[in-house]
């Protein structure tokens, strides 16, 4: 991606004399535009490792080893960062590039540059740093053999480095990774025991040695408890990498503790924040960023902690989205996770209000994307059903029904022949399931045929056949119905955590089934103990226990484990929640040479700040003009425009005229001649000294709310109108 903060790719072949180079643009070739463009910083809780290396500069050493760190954590945009400093402080390091192409493991072409360049500079490295270089370049010389064959060599290679220094973990370290990565390359585990034999040696030696993840991925697979120990000093091994919090999770799900598993998620959750905060990138450059958070509401939903989940999933949707990366066409984005965390809560936790109150909302405003429009009128129906709105479910179901006939025409498939049908494999002759469309479709068709008192045999029929209902609702439309025999045969078929259980009881009660409640209560007070109190299903529990005369309450009370490390306090790791950054100074000069303040000149309006490459720049002169020309609907929208150039004032003119608003300025322009605007604000290759192009949105309040920076200029206009639109109008 180009959002955010980038940082150059060192070490590679510059474009061919004479061979122009586009402002914004690297030096060393298109393939290095989108990497990242910004110097590294030591940073804490990367990780107690030691790889000594060839350099006479103490500070390249301890940026080797961060990035040594951050590769055993998969912290690979960091790690890069990391070994492209230790370039810039020691150009001759070979281990440098051998760094920077193991950050590159999941990008095949880069990593192959990186190690030519390790190749090149392998002469003046030790014959300890030689067995590394040539192992890694081995691996990716070697692309026509097969992949099995190519990891098993790289298996090989690095067990020859263990073998000449036997001193050294992080040789251990990474063969035990490559014997677990070679899956990938089709070679099956043979022994979880041998692997886990030297991950253990490294923890004898080192206890606290990061391995502890690989150990973790080792038994994720099976046998998750044997990592439990690892889990449980994961994080606390590497406490400055959110990825080494989130891991202790898997073990933890796959073990039964919910409790523990929220605890690491949220961990990780929120060591990233201050990550964002110190950072300033975007959530949507993190990888795994929105998996932690969108399997953390899953987590809570399972112990009934719905107000949080509700509270992160309108955070997610809160973030700026960016048609490159964060948008709802991605499924894996915090745009698509938060609605769909959202909706999944509040429908879970019969929160029928709170669902309909975000009818057309910012938060949950009518979409294009046809997959989640149904998934907010289904929702919207169901709530209008169980709050009694006839009216509403109607209206609903119509907006349904026109949107199910506006769909696009699918392109004419060739008919059969009827031979064609009878080889057809059995698993391909079955009905296919109903799209997500039909699925709503049908389900507000039953609803609004239960609201309208249609012959129960008929709604009963239809309910038997919809699919892609959870089982908690159809509970519930068959206890409206009075069939009891299937919702209570629903009821028992409700996932075991607090919703799925209390719901269960309710049932169960309200036919009478007194003894078996009784027995699903044992489970409700262990799963449900951290349930919200003021939540319908917990309001109920509340009623039942007391008429089933459970003493001393429902609930519960677990610990949550403290296993072979004190945890720290989650808030010493950061916040809860991602808040947009404050914006920094901003000051530049007009075309009298006037330095202007952006903040006092557009006090408290929101205003978008572009950052051009001059007027010789013709792909900003093109995204200037497309917002001058557009400007009359922005300022109708309560934005204005500045744009700051690295020209001098006395070219500001020059622009003006380019733009074609030397007549009418809708886009103010200033002057930053000497890059001190650019650097501020992080448009700017520290590693070849030259601008980037950038564009925020600052709210009127002090708050960057949209960026992008890169080596283009972002010239969509309709997507930033309705962008910033919807990021203002957020409550």
């Amino acid at each position: 991606m180009r959002v955010g903060w980038m940082m150059l790719c060192l070490g590679f072949s510059f474009p061919l004399h004479g061979e122009e180079v586009l402002p914004g643009h690297s030096s060393h070739g298109e393939v290095f535009n989108e990497g990242p463009r910004q110097r590294a910083v030591l940073m804490e809780g990367m990780g107690k490792v030691n790889f000594p290396i060839s350099t006479k500069n103490a500070e390249a050493q301890r940026f080797f080893n961060q990035g040594v760190g951050q590769l055993h954590g998969f912290w690979y945009y960091e790690a890069e960062r990391s070994f492209r400093q230790v370039a810039m402080l020691d150009p001759e390091c070979a281990m440098a590039f051998w760094g920077c192409a193991m950050a590159n493991v999941n990008n095949e072409k880069r990593a192959k540059g990186f190690i030519a360049e390790a190749m090149k500079l392998k002469r003046k490295a030790s014959a300890r740093e030689v067995m590394w270089i040539d192992a890694l370049n081995r691996f990716y010389d070697s692309a026509k053999r097969e992949a099995k064959d190519r990891h098993l060599g790289f298996i090989e290679d690095l067990e020859s480095v263990v073998q000449e220094h036997p001193e050294d973990l992080e040789a251990r370290a990474f063969l035990a990774w490559a014997i677990w990565k070679a899956k990938d390359g089709g070679v099956p585990m043979v022994s979880r025991e041998a692997v886990d034999g030297i991950l253990k040696g490294i923890l004898e030696k080192e206890p606290m040695h990061p391995a502890h993840h690989y150990r973790i991925h080792l038994w994720d697979t099976g046998k998750a408890k044997r990592a439990l120990n690892s889990a449980a000093l994961c994080g606390q091994s590497a406490p400055g990498i959110a990825h080494m919090w989130h891991m202790p999770a898997h073990t933890y799900s796959k073990t039964s503790r919910a409790r523990d598993s929220a605890w690491a998620q949220e961990a990780a959750l929120r060591v990233d924040h201050a990550y964002v905060a110190r950072s300033r990138v975007l959530t949507d450059q993190i990888h795994n960023y929105a998996h932690n958070a969108e399997w953390l509401i899953r987590v809570w939903n399972d112990l009934g902690r719905a107000e949080e989940s509700v509270e992160l999933a309108k955070n997610l949707l809160s973030m700026p989205q960016h048609p490159n990366g964060n948008t709802l066409e991605k499924k894996n984005s915090a745009a698509s996770y938060g609605r769909t965390r959202l909706l999944e809560t509040l429908l879970k936790f019969e929160l029928w209000e709170k669902v309909l109150e975000l009818d057309g909302s910012s938060l949950l405003d009518v979409t294009a994307n046809r997959s989640h429009e149904f998934a907010r009128l289904r929702a919207m129906g169901v709530a209008a059903f169980f709050s009694g709105d006839q009216a509403r479910l109607a209206k609903t179901v119509a907006k349904a029904g026109s949107l199910k006939k506006s769909a696009p025409k699918k392109v004419a498939e060739k008919k059969e022949t009827e031979k064609e049908k009878k080889d057809k494999p059995a698993t391909e002759k079955k009905e296919a399931e109903p799209s997500l469309e039909d699925q709503a479709m049908a389900e507000l068709r039953v609803l609004e045929m239960m609201m309208a008192k249609k012959p129960k045999e008929q709604i009963v029929k239809l309910l038997e056949a919809l699919k892609g209902v959870p089982n908690d609702r159809l509970a519930r439309y068959h206890q409206r119905l009075g069939n009891q025999e299937k919702a209570i045969e629903m009821a028992n078929k409700l996932p075991t955590d607090a919703a799925g259980q209390a719901l269960r009881v309710e049932i169960l009660l309200g036919y009478g089934k007194r003894e078996e409640a009784l027995k699903v209560f044992d489970k409700v007070g262990e799963l449900g103990a951290a349930m919200d109190t003021d939540l319908p299903f917990s309001k109920k529990l509340d009623e039942a226990s007391v008429e089933l005369g459970i003493e001393g309450g429902w609930r519960k009370s677990v610990e949550v484990s403290k296993e072979g490390a004190d945890r720290p306090a989650l808030d010493s790791l950061g916040p809860l929640h991602w808040s947009p950054v404050a914006a920094k100074e901003l000051k530049a000069a007009d075309a009298d040479g006037v330095v202007r303040e952006v903040a006092e000149d557009f006090a408290g309006k929101p205003v978008l700040v572009f950052f051009y490459l001059s007027g010789e720049c013709s792909h900003c002169v093109s995204q200037l003009k497309a917002f001058h020309e557009t400007a009359a609907k922005f300022k109708e929208a309560g934005v204005e425009m500045v744009a700051i150039g690295n020209e001098s004032p006395a070219d500001l003119g020059r622009t003006a005229k380019l733009i074609g608003s030397e007549n009418e300025p809708r886009v103010k322009l200033l002057a930053d001649a000497k890059l001190e605007a650019f650097k501020a604000w992080g448009c700017h290759d520290d590693f070849e000294q030259s601008p980037l192009h950038g564009t925020f949105l600052l709210d009127g309040h002090g708050k960057v709310r949209w960026q992008d920076v890169g080596y283009q200029p972002f010239d969509n206009t309709t997507f930033l109108l309705a962008e910033l639109k919807r990021l203002l109008g957020l409550p």
